[in-house]
């Protein structure tokens, strides 16, 4: 093999292993969301939108589920506080309440 050849490739196996980190931190496709959403890197999960909906209404959580409307992620989260049933709904991607 060439010395020429062999600086070519050296210098592709370094850019290569110098950009896997950046390939690593690309938004990944979800499987089995709708529409094939992509995540974004501050998505939250159901526990965490379980969580939020907890701490701002209180009560047992008795169903929590990822759900779709309009092409966006959103988590329902079904709450009984004092014989009350409250049906939360919170954005995947922000984490925030969208109904009062």
């Amino acid at each position: 093999m060439s010395r020429v050849r062999r600086i070519v490739l050296g210098w592709l196996s370094v850019m290569l292993v110098a950009a896997i980190p950046s390939l690593m931190a690309a938004p990944v496709q979800a499987q089995g969301s709708p529409a094939g959403l992509l995540l974004a890197q501050n998505a939250i999960d159901l526990k965490q939108a379980v969580e939020i909906a907890r701490r701002a209404f209180g009560g047992e959580v008795v169903k929590a589920e990822e759900v779709a409307q309009d092409g966006r992620r959103l988590f329902q989260i079904r709450l009984v506080n004092n014989g009350r049933v409250r049906d939360v709904l919170v954005d995947a991607e922000s984490g925030r309440i969208l109904n009062p």
